[in-house]
């Protein structure tokens, strides 16, 4: 008996939406949502790092540097040899001193005194070797009186010998030759007084 076209298709419409569902089934059903991506933890960086504290600084030492005792055996004898011969100050001898200034003449004396005086304080402490321990000092010692020597022979600069001065027309010239001689000398006292002072 035709029951009418509705009962005869019925079962075939649906098979599209049943065969979806058996086919979304056996895919393992709806597809997964997108994993969010695993938040892991930046790396730190070398600056981020937290350093580790610096070694504590030693302490300044506040006690002075000693002084070895040969520098302290030069630095006596100077000392009494300055006590004994006053008077070394030969910034008095400018370059435009006159031949027969007896201040610039005074000073060079002294200074020729005190280093020789120095001299002989040493050798006398050392005999045997105090070329080899106070070799520095006594060099330079010896250096001044050369510088000395030099200002009275030939010409008797600043009055340091009793020689004639020269005549008048040789004046200048040997004014000239004295500032040069006493500028060498100072050169030389100061040279001396680095090896001796502190």
């Amino acid at each position: 008996m035709f029951s009418g076209p509705g009962r005869t298709y019925g079962p075939l419409l649906l098979l599209p939406a049943v065969a979806a569902v058996a086919l979304l089934s056996a895919c393992g059903g709806a597809p997964a949502e997108p994993s969010a991506p695993s938040a892991s933890p930046p790396a730190s960086s070398p600056a981020s790092r937290p350093s580790s504290p610096a070694p504590p600084s030693a302490p300044a030492s506040s006690e002075p540097p000693t002084t070895s005792p040969l520098a302290r055996d030069i630095q006596a004898a100077f000392r009494a040899a300055t006590k004994a011969h006053p008077g070394a100050a030969l910034e008095t001898c400018t370059t435009d001193a006159p031949l027969d200034d007896a201040d610039c003449g005074a000073a060079l004396t002294a200074a020729g005194k005190v280093a020789a005086d120095t001299e002989r304080r040493l050798r006398q402490k050392d005999p045997e070797n105090a070329d080899l321990l106070y070799g520095a000092a006594l060099t330079t010692a010896g250096a001044v009186q050369d510088g000395l020597a030099r200002l009275r022979h030939p010409i008797p600069c600043y009055g340091l010998s009793e020689a004639p001065q020269p005549p008048p027309p040789l004046h200048a010239e040997a004014e000239s030759i004295c500032a040069e001689a006493a500028d060498l000398t100072r050169s030389e006292w100061g040279i001396f007084l680095s090896t001796v002072e502190p």
